[in-house]
């Protein structure tokens, strides 16, 4: 595995990672989560769409670049 494919992999675990941290900072119980609520499903939005564009990008630096995320 080269070093461009493990920076990407390395990237897209973060973004799992932050998603995680966002939600144990802010549960469902959190006093404040009515008021985060759609800014914080927003931002877990564009990380996961992030996440699936870094593993089409994977799937093509690795030479399985046929399949296109939309």
């Amino acid at each position: 595995m080269d070093d461009d494919t493990q920076e990407l992999i390395a990237i897209q675990q973060e973004l799992e990672r932050l998603g995680d941290r966002l939600r144990k900072i802010f549960p469902q119980t959190h006093p404040q989560f009515d008021d985060v609520f759609e800014d914080l499903g927003a931002a877990g939005y564009y990380m996961r769409e992030a996440g699936y564009r870094l593993e089409s990008v994977l799937k093509t630096v690795q030479g399985n670049g046929d399949t296109e995320v939309e």
